[in-house]
């Protein structure tokens, strides 16, 4: 299904979609409903599990308020111990610093300013602070924002590669790719879905496919269709 035409492909990412929310209703929209927290939560995710990062997030909620001008007087030391859940806390402590005193020093503590600039202006401008690549810019963008881009993580790299969407693990095509095939109003809604489908059915070993809402839509080669 890789040589598929455009028109076919997005007809086959409306099925999948309708599918994925018939079987595995998900959320809209990101819980974190102020900027800098969804900055703070997103870095604290990266190369972690959901559990240990969320965890973490509590962790240093409960000690400081999530603010750039709270954050940014910290030391590591002081830091460290709410963070260690989600591993890296060395790295991240000091990451978490220096990126609330970039967020003060040059945009005044208000990231809401940046998102309203021209869509490449704004993901450049995230991507200079301090530990915020692609997938975080673009996080912020989605679910702050509210463009029309779709981050990518593993889980949507997998499946999106073993459906038969996109072929490569590149993030940036990866990333075009699914949003030429998906409908604005949905980006936010199939994020979540995907990445859903990828920790819970689509796993990197031993996926469940005969369980799979869209087992027939399916280009993996190891997969076990199930009846319809």
């Amino acid at each position: 299904m890789w040589f598929s035409s455009l028109s076919e492909r997005r007809r086959r990412m409306m099925d999948i979609s309708r599918r994925l929310q018939q079987r595995l209703p998900v959320q809209r929209t990101h819980p974190m409903k102020d900027s800098f927290s969804l900055l703070i939560a997103t870095i604290l995710s990266q190369n972690t599990s959901s559990k240990n990062s969320s965890q973490a997030f509590r962790n240093l909620q409960s000690s400081y308020e999530v603010k750039p001008r709270v954050l940014a007087r910290l030391r590591p030391e002081e830091l460290k111990p709410h963070i260690e859940v989600a591993g890296l806390h060395e790295v991240r402590s000091r990451r978490i610093i220096e990126v609330s005193r970039e967020v003060l020093e040059r945009f005044g503590g208000n990231l809401d300013s940046v998102l309203q600039l021209p869509l490449e202006e704004a993901r450049k401008a995230l991507m200079s602070l301090d530990g915020v690549g692609p997938k975080t810019a673009d996080i912020l963008l989605a679910f702050r924002g509210r463009r029309p881009v779709m981050p990518v993580d593993t889980n949507i790299f997998r499946v999106s590669e073993r459906i038969g969407l996109v072929k490569g693990r590149n993030y940036e095509r990866t990333r075009a790719a699914l949003e030429e095939l998906i409908s604005e109003g949905k980006i936010g809604e199939m994020h979540f879905a995907l990445i859903r489908l990828g920790r819970e059915i689509c796993k990197p070993r031993s996926p469940l496919c005969p369980i799979c809402p869209i087992n027939a839509l399916c280009d993996y080669p190891e997969r076990t269709k199930s009846k319809e």
